[in-house]
């Protein structure tokens, strides 16, 4: 999505009605994945907003600075309207000038903050792009930190793609999502196509690789003799997965959600066995799913493209989708990223996730627009 689509006035957001979903936080970085913890927190990947190290020009100009962080967001389930607490801080981020679409830190999880590790994927970046000075490597790693210290590198998933490709489609790694499951982790990278596994020593191996969707959109080229979803070339048929998102089920089974090549209606979340990897149940039908959750007896995704039922301008998209024994349930979101669910079924999602601390640009006085948490009820 280009950031010029955004230079419009919003006109105010669903979370301003009394009725309407609780806003937890405010003032974020690009706020992506979120991360439940045992002892009640709520851990917050924020992708940063880039820094003053520009390169490029109109929308290829990134601007590159360690924004990134982590932030803690402590009894979520009555929080209202909070700062976040930043508790890492220094990753690795670039964006577009001004701070909006950022990458960076776009993945956490943790079993609990207090005494614990928190693990953090940050994106790849080709070093050409990473002035000196910055952490440049950041780029492309699992990393480790224990709140209130600088991180420290667990492996290096870029590499791993480097050296195996495991989907055989050529070199292309964004590390994505990350799932502390204990003695090991799971990281999708998006761009490979993959779901990889980090052993405790930092050693690689591979979960998961998703074969591209192969539904008759994201096969049929267009008029213009473009091929819509086929990414990286017609070489390879239909719509990269493009996994961006992780949750484990009661069961110990792993949800992946795939944004699909950005193709309407294609994305896609599947249901691994939590041991062999080996695909158990698949829906379909979403736009852009960038983050997953699970419940007792729910799904919960959300699609950052889908349209949305009441949006405050035509140019806002983005829902966060229930699922339950088949039928579906929508909630306007803006953007919305990362997922997580508690006990008590309040639903966590990361809104205005593509937007910087000062919001959206072209928003009015009075609106509030900057990456935010939002609590949900279904």
């Amino acid at each position: 999505m280009a950031t010029s689509a955004l230079l419009i006035p919003l006109l105010g957001s669903p979370a301003d009605a009394a009725t309407g979903p609780t806003v937890v936080a405010w003032g974020l970085n690009n706020p992506r994945q979120l991360s439940l913890t045992n002892d009640g927190v709520l851990l917050v990947a924020e992708a940063g907003k880039g820094g003053s190290a520009c390169a490029g020009t109109g929308e290829d100009r990134t601007c590159v600075g360690a924004t990134g962080s982590i932030s803690a967001l402590f009894q979520p389930s009555v929080a209202n309207k909070e700062h976040p607490v930043r508790v890492v801080t220094g990753l690795l981020s670039g964006s577009s000038p001004g701070g909006a679409f950022a990458v960076g830190a776009d993945g956490v999880s943790a079993s609990k903050l207090l005494g614990g590790t928190i693990f953090i994927q940050e994106t790849f970046a080709p070093p050409d792009v990473i002035p000196g000075g910055l952490p440049g490597d950041q780029s492309g790693k699992l990393l480790y930190a224990w709140a209130g210290n600088s991180p420290r590198v667990a492996s290096d998933l870029t590499a791993f793609e480097k050296a195996k490709d495991p989907d055989k489609h050529g070199f292309d790694s964004n590390p994505y999502s990350v799932l502390d499951l204990g003695d090991h982790r799971l990281v999708t990278d998006a761009a490979a196509n993959d779901v990889l596994s980090v052993a405790a020593d930092g050693k690689v191996s591979v979960f998961h690789v998703f074969a591209n969707i192969t539904t008759k959109t994201c096969t049929t080229p267009n008029p213009a003799g473009q091929w819509p979803g086929y990414d990286p070339s017609p070489a390879f048929p239909g719509c990269n997965f493009v996994p961006t998102s992780l949750a484990v089920g009661g069961q110990g089974d792993i949800y992946v959600g795939g944004l699909a090549s950005e193709m309407p209606g294609q994305g896609e979340v599947v249901k691994l066995n939590g041991k062999t990897g080996a695909v158990e149940r698949t829906w379909s039908g979403f736009s852009g799913v960038t983050g997953v959750a699970v419940s007792n007896d729910s799904l919960y995704v959300s699609q950052l493209f889908a349209p949305q039922a009441h949006p405050v301008n035509p140019q806002v998209v983005g829902v966060v989708t229930k699922v339950t024994n088949g039928t579906s349930t929508n909630m306007d979101v803006p953007f919305p990223a990362g997922l997580a669910v508690d006990a008590a079924n309040n639903v966590y999602v990361s809104a205005f996730s593509v937007a910087p601390d000062a919001g959206l640009p072209g928003t009015p006085p009075g609106v509030n627009s900057s990456g935010q948490v939002w609590r949900l009820k279904f």
